[in-house]
């Protein structure tokens, strides 16, 4: 309240007896202005779109041995992909397995696309298998799915089904839940009790989320690179499973 409304008196006996108020708002405005002048080259770029710029930048601090967040990291990660130089995630991979194994677990998964985008069996089954049993890594079930894919690339299907039937027990993960059924849907037999159940799994799914909830669902996981990698699979398994010809998310 303005000092000339509340008076001088009442402002003296506020302020004597709440001063931690007015520290605290001077350690935060001063926080955020060390942030912005620390972040100032960065955000410089990025507003440029200087992706070439971004990149050297990132590279270079991390060259020089010098500590990255995970919010430069994950920039870092989608400069390589609008650079159309997705296989330098491998070597950031090996970077941070390095020189920050925490950093790394927690982005290991998606460091791992261009696996995915090569369609490499072996590399998929070397990357992803000792990740979903590591338990400090994120998103653990996207390692897991991936290491099905493996399964599946190298034409070894009965292990593969057995993965992709993990997920057909759980709704944590929406999103592997339909890919998993969809991938099954091709790998399961005409066993009618098979079939019975893959119906039962696409009603309750479609009850759970009309077509238009779900784009707008899959519309909030497009940061995930995983989810960007396998966009086309993803609207495959939509149109599959909404027995629409064609699905576009977004809008």
């Amino acid at each position: 309240m303005p000092f000339f409304i509340i008076g001088r008196e009442y402002a003296l006996q506020f302020w004597s007896q709440n001063w931690y108020i007015a520290f605290l708002f001077l350690i935060v405005v001063g926080g955020m202005n060390g942030y912005f002048l620390k972040n100032w080259k960065l955000f410089s770029l990025m507003e440029e779109e200087n992706w070439k710029g971004i990149q050297k930048y990132l590279e270079e601090k991390l060259e020089k041995g010098k500590r990255v967040s995970e919010q430069e990291a994950r920039i870092l990660m989608n400069t390589y992909m609008v650079l159309g130089e997705a296989e330098k995630l491998l070597d950031l991979s090996n970077t941070l397995q390095t020189s920050s194994p925490r950093l790394f677990r927690n982005l290991a998964v998606e460091l791992g696309v261009p696996y995915l985008l090569r369609s490499d069996p072996e590399g998929l089954a070397n990357y992803y298998k000792p990740l979903y049993t590591e338990k400090q890594v994120k998103q653990k079930n996207w390692a897991r799915f991936s290491w099905a894919l493996a399964l599946l690339f190298a034409h070894r299907f009965s292990e593969a089904r057995t993965e992709l039937e993990t997920f057909q027990n759980t709704s944590e993960e929406p999103i592997l839940f339909l890919l998993a059924v969809y991938l099954l849907s091709t790998l399961k037999g005409e066993d009618a009790a098979e079939q019975k159940a893959l119906r039962e799994q696409c009603d309750w799914f479609r009850s759970k989320y009309s077509l238009k909830q779900w784009a707008r669902y899959v519309d909030r996981l497009k940061e995930n690179l995983m989810v960007l990698v396998l966009s086309k699979f993803i609207q495959d398994a939509t149109a599959w499973m909404y027995n629409t010809s064609e699905v576009a998310h977004g809008g």
